[in-house]
Protein backbone atom coordinates (compact mmCIF):
# COMPACT_ATOMS: atom_id res chain seq x y z
CA UNK A 1 0.00 0.00 0.00
CA UNK A 2 3.06 2.20 0.02
CA UNK A 3 2.17 3.95 3.27
CA UNK A 4 -1.15 5.28 1.97
CA UNK A 5 -3.99 5.94 4.37
CA UNK A 6 -6.58 3.17 4.31
CA UNK A 7 -10.23 4.20 4.16
CA UNK A 8 -11.52 2.51 7.30
CA UNK A 9 -15.05 3.23 8.47
CA UNK A 10 -14.99 4.08 12.16
CA UNK A 11 -16.88 1.85 14.58
CA UNK A 12 -16.81 2.07 18.35
CA UNK A 13 -15.30 -0.95 20.09
CA UNK A 14 -18.09 -2.08 22.40
CA UNK A 15 -15.69 -4.36 24.27
CA UNK A 16 -13.88 -1.24 25.53
CA UNK A 17 -16.48 0.73 27.43
CA UNK A 18 -14.05 3.54 28.16
CA UNK A 19 -14.37 4.43 24.45
CA UNK A 20 -18.10 4.88 24.76
CA UNK A 21 -18.18 7.30 27.67
CA UNK A 22 -21.59 8.90 27.84
CA UNK A 23 -22.61 7.90 24.31
CA UNK A 24 -25.00 5.19 25.44
CA UNK A 25 -26.19 6.62 28.75
CA UNK A 26 -29.73 7.90 28.76
CA UNK A 27 -30.42 6.72 25.21
CA UNK A 28 -33.15 4.15 24.66
CA UNK A 29 -32.09 1.34 22.30
CA UNK A 30 -34.27 0.69 19.24
CA UNK A 31 -35.73 -2.33 21.02
CA UNK A 32 -35.25 -4.28 24.20
CA UNK A 33 -34.06 -7.84 24.19
CA UNK A 34 -37.27 -9.80 24.00
CA UNK A 35 -37.59 -13.56 23.85
CA UNK A 36 -38.83 -13.70 20.23
CA UNK A 37 -35.99 -11.55 18.85
CA UNK A 38 -33.37 -13.29 20.95
CA UNK A 39 -34.51 -16.77 19.94
CA UNK A 40 -34.34 -15.80 16.25
CA UNK A 41 -30.88 -14.31 16.76
CA UNK A 42 -29.60 -17.30 18.72
CA UNK A 43 -31.04 -19.86 16.29
CA UNK A 44 -29.64 -18.01 13.27
CA UNK A 45 -26.20 -17.72 14.89
CA UNK A 46 -26.23 -21.43 15.74
CA UNK A 47 -27.03 -22.42 12.15
CA UNK A 48 -24.34 -20.12 10.80
CA UNK A 49 -21.74 -21.67 13.11
CA UNK A 50 -22.82 -25.21 12.23
CA UNK A 51 -22.54 -24.53 8.50
CA UNK A 52 -19.26 -22.63 8.92
CA UNK A 53 -17.63 -25.80 10.28
CA UNK A 54 -14.01 -24.71 10.86
CA UNK A 55 -14.22 -21.38 9.01
CA UNK A 56 -13.70 -17.88 10.31
CA UNK A 57 -16.67 -15.59 9.74
CA UNK A 58 -16.84 -12.35 7.76
CA UNK A 59 -20.19 -10.58 8.26
CA UNK A 60 -20.81 -8.48 5.16
CA UNK A 61 -22.39 -5.02 5.38
CA UNK A 62 -24.58 -3.62 8.12
CA UNK A 63 -27.45 -6.13 8.14
CA UNK A 64 -25.58 -8.78 10.22
CA UNK A 65 -24.25 -6.29 12.82
CA UNK A 66 -26.31 -7.85 15.61
CA UNK A 67 -24.96 -11.32 14.87
CA UNK A 68 -21.40 -9.98 14.96
CA UNK A 69 -21.88 -8.18 18.29
CA UNK A 70 -23.71 -11.11 19.89
CA UNK A 71 -21.09 -13.68 18.83
CA UNK A 72 -18.27 -11.32 19.80
CA UNK A 73 -19.63 -11.49 23.33
CA UNK A 74 -20.15 -15.26 23.19
CA UNK A 75 -16.55 -15.84 22.09
CA UNK A 76 -14.91 -13.22 24.32
CA UNK A 77 -12.12 -14.84 26.34
CA UNK A 78 -12.54 -18.28 24.75
CA UNK A 79 -9.72 -19.93 22.84
CA UNK A 80 -9.88 -21.64 19.47
CA UNK A 81 -13.14 -20.05 18.34
CA UNK A 82 -13.80 -18.64 14.87
CA UNK A 83 -12.31 -15.23 14.20
CA UNK A 84 -15.02 -12.67 13.50
CA UNK A 85 -14.79 -9.85 10.94
CA UNK A 86 -17.34 -7.12 10.34
CA UNK A 87 -16.86 -5.97 6.75
CA UNK A 88 -18.42 -2.59 6.08
CA UNK A 89 -19.46 -2.90 2.45
CA UNK A 90 -22.28 -1.51 0.37
CA UNK A 91 -22.84 -1.28 -3.38
CA UNK A 92 -25.61 1.30 -3.09
CA UNK A 93 -26.49 2.54 -6.60
CA UNK A 94 -22.99 1.61 -7.80
CA UNK A 95 -23.90 -0.29 -10.95
CA UNK A 96 -21.22 -2.53 -12.40
CA UNK A 97 -18.12 -2.88 -10.22
CA UNK A 98 -15.99 -3.00 -13.38
CA UNK A 99 -17.04 0.60 -14.12
CA UNK A 100 -15.95 1.96 -10.74
CA UNK A 101 -12.92 4.28 -10.83
CA UNK A 102 -9.65 2.53 -10.17
CA UNK A 103 -9.00 4.67 -7.09
CA UNK A 104 -12.39 3.66 -5.66
CA UNK A 105 -11.73 -0.04 -6.13
CA UNK A 106 -8.24 0.35 -4.68
CA UNK A 107 -9.73 1.92 -1.57
CA UNK A 108 -11.82 -1.20 -0.97
CA UNK A 109 -8.88 -3.48 -1.77
CA UNK A 110 -6.74 -1.71 0.83
CA UNK A 111 -9.56 -1.94 3.37
CA UNK A 112 -10.01 -5.69 2.83
CA UNK A 113 -6.27 -6.21 3.17
CA UNK A 114 -6.24 -4.22 6.41
CA UNK A 115 -9.00 -6.48 7.75
CA UNK A 116 -6.94 -9.56 6.97
CA UNK A 117 -9.23 -10.46 4.07
CA UNK A 118 -6.94 -9.72 1.16
CA UNK A 119 -6.37 -12.51 -1.39
CA UNK A 120 -3.01 -13.62 0.00
CA UNK A 121 -4.34 -13.81 3.57
CA UNK A 122 -7.36 -15.84 2.47
CA UNK A 123 -5.34 -18.25 0.32
CA UNK A 124 -2.70 -18.93 2.99
CA UNK A 125 -4.65 -18.39 6.24
CA UNK A 126 -5.13 -21.15 8.83
CA UNK A 127 -8.91 -21.31 8.29
CA UNK A 128 -11.29 -20.81 5.39
CA UNK A 129 -13.38 -17.63 5.36
CA UNK A 130 -17.18 -17.79 5.35
CA UNK A 131 -18.88 -14.70 3.91
CA UNK A 132 -22.18 -14.16 5.75
CA UNK A 133 -24.90 -11.84 4.45
CA UNK A 134 -28.63 -11.48 3.93
CA UNK A 135 -29.07 -12.56 0.31
CA UNK A 136 -32.09 -11.34 -1.63
CA UNK A 137 -31.22 -11.62 -5.33
CA UNK A 138 -27.47 -12.21 -4.91
CA UNK A 139 -26.31 -8.92 -6.43
CA UNK A 140 -24.34 -7.69 -3.42
CA UNK A 141 -22.50 -11.00 -3.05
CA UNK A 142 -21.79 -11.06 -6.78
CA UNK A 143 -20.24 -7.60 -6.62
CA UNK A 144 -18.04 -8.56 -3.68
CA UNK A 145 -16.82 -11.76 -5.34
CA UNK A 146 -16.04 -9.90 -8.56
CA UNK A 147 -14.07 -7.29 -6.62
CA UNK A 148 -12.16 -9.94 -4.67
CA UNK A 149 -11.26 -11.65 -7.93
CA UNK A 150 -10.10 -8.34 -9.43
CA UNK A 151 -7.91 -7.71 -6.39
CA UNK A 152 -6.35 -11.17 -6.61
CA UNK A 153 -5.54 -10.68 -10.29
CA UNK A 154 -4.15 -7.19 -9.65
CA UNK A 155 -1.87 -8.51 -6.88
CA UNK A 156 -0.76 -11.57 -8.83
CA UNK A 157 -2.46 -14.03 -6.49
CA UNK A 158 -3.86 -17.32 -7.74
CA UNK A 159 -7.63 -16.80 -7.71
CA UNK A 160 -8.24 -20.55 -7.73
CA UNK A 161 -6.39 -20.83 -4.42
CA UNK A 162 -8.43 -17.94 -2.99
CA UNK A 163 -11.87 -19.15 -4.01
CA UNK A 164 -11.14 -22.62 -2.68
CA UNK A 165 -10.79 -21.06 0.77
CA UNK A 166 -14.09 -19.18 0.60
CA UNK A 167 -17.48 -20.21 1.88
CA UNK A 168 -20.76 -18.34 1.40
CA UNK A 169 -23.52 -18.48 4.00
CA UNK A 170 -26.62 -16.74 2.73
CA UNK A 171 -29.27 -15.59 5.20
CA UNK A 172 -32.65 -16.26 3.63
CA UNK A 173 -36.26 -15.69 4.57
CA UNK A 174 -37.78 -18.94 5.78
CA UNK A 175 -40.34 -20.49 3.44
CA UNK A 176 -41.95 -23.90 3.10
CA UNK A 177 -39.38 -26.28 1.66
CA UNK A 178 -40.48 -27.87 -1.59
CA UNK A 179 -39.02 -28.85 -4.98
CA UNK A 180 -40.21 -25.46 -6.27
CA UNK A 181 -38.48 -23.40 -3.58
CA UNK A 182 -36.57 -20.47 -5.13
CA UNK A 183 -32.86 -20.84 -4.36
CA UNK A 184 -30.81 -17.81 -5.20
CA UNK A 185 -27.66 -19.69 -6.17
CA UNK A 186 -29.55 -21.49 -8.93
CA UNK A 187 -30.23 -18.19 -10.69
CA UNK A 188 -26.74 -16.67 -10.90
CA UNK A 189 -24.49 -16.34 -13.96
CA UNK A 190 -21.28 -15.65 -12.04
CA UNK A 191 -20.77 -18.77 -9.93
CA UNK A 192 -18.24 -20.07 -12.46
CA UNK A 193 -15.85 -17.62 -10.76
CA UNK A 194 -16.08 -19.72 -7.58
CA UNK A 195 -16.49 -23.37 -8.68
CA UNK A 196 -14.97 -24.74 -5.46
CA UNK A 197 -16.66 -22.35 -3.02
CA UNK A 198 -19.15 -24.08 -0.73
CA UNK A 199 -22.51 -22.27 -0.59
CA UNK A 200 -24.93 -22.84 2.26
CA UNK A 201 -28.16 -21.08 3.22
CA UNK A 202 -29.54 -20.33 6.66
CA UNK A 203 -33.24 -19.58 6.91
CA UNK A 204 -34.74 -17.23 9.48
CA UNK A 205 -38.13 -15.62 10.09
CA UNK A 206 -39.05 -12.91 7.60
CA UNK A 207 -39.87 -10.34 10.30
CA UNK A 208 -36.45 -10.87 11.91
CA UNK A 209 -34.41 -10.53 8.70
CA UNK A 210 -36.42 -7.64 7.30
CA UNK A 211 -36.02 -5.79 10.58
CA UNK A 212 -32.25 -6.27 10.51
CA UNK A 213 -31.99 -5.39 6.83
CA UNK A 214 -34.47 -2.55 6.43
CA UNK A 215 -35.70 -1.02 9.67
CA UNK A 216 -33.15 -1.33 12.43
CA UNK A 217 -30.90 1.67 13.20
CA UNK A 218 -27.23 0.87 12.54
CA UNK A 219 -24.10 1.67 14.52
CA UNK A 220 -22.09 2.65 11.44
CA UNK A 221 -22.82 4.79 8.42
CA UNK A 222 -23.09 3.00 5.06
CA UNK A 223 -19.65 2.34 3.55
CA UNK A 224 -20.56 2.72 -0.13
CA UNK A 225 -18.23 3.26 -3.12
CA UNK A 226 -18.35 7.02 -2.63
CA UNK A 227 -16.49 6.51 0.64
CA UNK A 228 -14.06 3.72 -0.29
CA UNK A 229 -11.30 6.10 -1.34
CA UNK A 230 -11.71 8.70 1.40
CA UNK A 231 -9.20 9.16 4.17
CA UNK A 232 -9.26 7.05 7.30
CA UNK A 233 -12.47 7.45 9.25
CA UNK A 234 -12.41 9.15 12.62
CA UNK A 235 -14.81 9.20 15.52
CA UNK A 236 -17.66 11.60 14.94
CA UNK A 237 -20.50 12.50 17.23
CA UNK A 238 -23.10 9.80 16.49
CA UNK A 239 -26.68 10.55 15.58
CA UNK A 240 -29.45 9.62 18.00
CA UNK A 241 -30.17 6.53 15.89
CA UNK A 242 -26.52 5.51 16.02
CA UNK A 243 -26.46 6.00 19.79
CA UNK A 244 -29.54 3.82 20.14
CA UNK A 245 -28.00 1.14 17.92
CA UNK A 246 -24.79 1.31 19.94
CA UNK A 247 -26.75 0.79 23.13
CA UNK A 248 -28.46 -2.27 21.65
CA UNK A 249 -25.12 -3.64 20.42
CA UNK A 250 -23.71 -3.44 23.95
CA UNK A 251 -26.74 -5.32 25.27
CA UNK A 252 -26.11 -8.14 22.80
CA UNK A 253 -22.39 -8.24 23.57
CA UNK A 254 -22.97 -8.31 27.32
CA UNK A 255 -25.59 -11.03 26.97
CA UNK A 256 -23.21 -13.17 24.93
CA UNK A 257 -20.57 -12.94 27.65
CA UNK A 258 -22.83 -14.60 30.22
CA UNK A 259 -22.40 -18.28 31.03
CA UNK A 260 -26.14 -18.85 30.68
CA UNK A 261 -26.29 -17.47 27.13
CA UNK A 262 -23.22 -19.41 26.03
CA UNK A 263 -24.91 -22.55 27.30
CA UNK A 264 -28.07 -21.63 25.40
CA UNK A 265 -26.13 -21.12 22.17
CA UNK A 266 -24.26 -24.40 22.69
CA UNK A 267 -27.57 -26.25 23.09
CA UNK A 268 -28.86 -24.70 19.88
CA UNK A 269 -25.76 -25.73 17.91
CA UNK A 270 -25.88 -29.24 19.37
CA UNK A 271 -29.35 -29.77 17.88
CA UNK A 272 -28.05 -29.23 14.34
CA UNK A 273 -27.41 -32.22 12.10
CA UNK A 274 -23.84 -30.98 11.54
CA UNK A 275 -22.98 -31.65 15.18
CA UNK A 276 -21.08 -34.68 13.84
CA UNK A 277 -18.36 -32.32 12.56
CA UNK A 278 -15.29 -32.33 14.78
CA UNK A 279 -14.92 -28.54 14.69
CA UNK A 280 -18.58 -28.04 15.61
CA UNK A 281 -18.33 -30.41 18.58
CA UNK A 282 -15.19 -28.61 19.73
CA UNK A 283 -16.93 -25.23 19.53
CA UNK A 284 -19.85 -26.52 21.59
CA UNK A 285 -17.40 -27.72 24.25
CA UNK A 286 -15.72 -24.30 24.33
CA UNK A 287 -19.06 -22.57 24.85
CA UNK A 288 -20.00 -25.00 27.59
CA UNK A 289 -16.75 -24.21 29.35
CA UNK A 290 -14.90 -27.39 28.45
Amino acid sequence: MGGSIVATPFRWNIARREQLGSLISGVSPPQRLNDMFLESLRATAARILAHANRSDLAFIGRTPENLYDYLSGCFEGLRDTPQLHLVQYSLRNAGSVEQLPESTRQGLFDYLTALGLGPKAIATGPRPIALVDFVASGGTMEGLIRLMKMQAEQEGQDWTAVQRRLRIIGLRVRTKNSPNTWRWQQHQDWLHFIPDTIIRNVSAPAAFLYYLGNDQPKVTASFHPGRWAEEEGAARRPSRDQQAALGFATQLYDLGRTREERQNLAKRIARHRKMNQRATRRLVLRLRGG
